[in-house]
């Protein structure tokens, strides 16, 4: 199967209004998960929060390479875990994206044989002769 870009959506549930530190530090935690999995090639959080219910949503917004849009919530669901970071939903925006408009997507390269691990030849060295003593 050909793998395309997906947009997929990720409400993050906060218990009260974040502060600019609490975005942040779930911002810095997104992206390091992010970067464990190649095939998110974008990861954004979207401030404010909006108030739902008796709690606070935080959007964020990822661009996902994969076979379909199914497969996209799964990976963003996994980074979500790995961030720990609590979500409310993860779902597809909908939003068409053109593969031009995306970074590209990584690649998925067959396993190389090992390298055999010869050793350089030995130089070779020429003898030395000794040095013989003076006699005076």
């Amino acid at each position: 199967m050909t793998r395309k870009p997906f947009e997929i959506v990720a409400e993050c549930v906060m218990a009260g209004l974040p502060t600019g530190a609490d975005i942040g530090r779930i911002r810095e935690q997104i992206e390091t998960a992010r970067r464990s999995k190649p095939e998110v090639v974008r990861a954004a959080v979207n401030p404010p929060a909006i108030h739902r219910d008796i709690q606070y949503v935080l959007q964020t917004r990822f661009v996902v390479w994969a076979e379909d849009n199914a497969r996209a919530v799964q990976v963003v669901e996994a980074l979500m875990k790995d961030a720990g970071v609590s979500y409310q939903s993860v779902f597809p925006s909908g939003r068409a994206l053109a593969e031009a408009d995306v970074p590209a997507p990584p690649k998925t390269a067959k396993p190389k044989r090992a390298a055999s691990t010869r050793r350089a030849p030995a130089t070779k060295r020429r003898p030395q002769m000794k040095k013989s003593r003076r006699t005076r």
